[in-house]
This record gives structure tokens, C-alpha cells and sequence, in this order.
């Protein structure tokens, strides 16, 4: 049992310390959407998809989402 949660908390601690904090727009017909948000993802594509769902819940419509 020890062992399963030392795993799971290496795991856990890996995960995070590889995150990265990205700067995302939503675009609609090559202007810009709403403010940019601030999405903490380990990759870029990840961030781009949490954005276009945090944006969609709030209720812009927008083509696509750009993150750097």
C-alpha cells in the first residue's frame, strides 16, 4: 500500500513541476475574443483545449484559440 502512494504522489509531483503557465486568445473571424486567459497546461495543444472550454462556458463563440 506504501508503495501505491508513493507512486501516486511521484506521479502527482512530476505532473505538476512539468506545467507550464500559457497566455491564450480566442479568435472569431480574425479579430480577437474577449480578454486572454492565463491556462497552466504541459503542453500547448492541452492549453488550447482548456481555453476553448473555459471560453465556450462562458459564452463566446470562437473559431479557434491561440496559446503562447
Amino acid at each position: 500500500m506504501k508503495k501505491i502512494i508513493a507512486g501516486l504522489v511521484l506521479m502527482l509531483v512530476t505532473t505538476v513541476s512539468y506545467a507550464e503557465i500559457y497566455t491564450c486568445t480566442g479568435y472569431a473571424d480574425g479579430s480577437v475574443v474577449g480578454v486572454p486567459l492565463k491556462i497552466n497546461a504541459t503542453k500547448v495543444a492541452i492549453a488550447e483545449e482548456k481555453a476553448a472550454d473555459r471560453m465556450k462556458k462562458a459564452g463566446l463563440e470562437v473559431d479557434y484559440v491561440h496559446c503562447k
